[in-house]
């Protein structure tokens, strides 16, 4: 089986929305006996709730959050993950340092769709701004999701 990682700061925003859209669509690809997705944070404190708002947008488009609990990142996690996706550079750069060997299968979301964004955090802001996060991380999922499935040796799904 395939896993792989997505990792944000908290790990009660970002990570968790992005890992439940992907959750979703590897699902609708017929995937989900092959692929499993897990998110957690770099400064993650285990046991925060994920935010509100995230899950409240979520259930909104009948997608199932995969957990309601922050996360921290860890080296065997990190270490059996096939692919890791951050949201900013400084993720990519904490995660390096916790596990170099880690850096060749480490891209920011944005890359897999050929592009260099960050996705900004939108805790503690305005409702506008967390639906523009996701309104970015879902367009970023869709420009990069035949380059994810070729980063996971994955031929021919839809």
């Amino acid at each position: 089986m395939k896993k792989i990682l997505v990792v944000c700061t908290a790990n009660v925003c970002r990570s968790p929305l992005v890992a439940a859209l992907l959750q979703q669509r590897i699902a609708r690809a017929g995937l989900a006996e092959d692929v499993r997705v897990e998110s957690a944070g770099v400064r993650a404190v285990a046991g925060y709730e994920v935010d509100p708002v995230i899950a409240a947008m979520l259930d909104e488009m009948r997608v199932e959050l995969a957990k309601k609990h922050a996360t921290p990142v860890v080296e065997d996690v990190l270490r059996e993950a096939d692919l890791v996706l951050v949201m900013e550079e400084a993720q990519r750069q904490a995660l390096f340092y916790r596990l170099p060997s880690a850096l060749p299968k480490i891209f920011l979301l944005s890359e897999l769709a050929g592009r260099f964004d960050e996705v900004a955090d939108p805790y503690g802001m305005d409702a506008e701004v967390y639906y523009a996060m996701q309104t970015l991380a879902m367009e970023l999922l869709d420009q990069g999701w035949s380059q994810l499935l070729r980063r996971l040796n994955i031929e021919n799904a839809a």
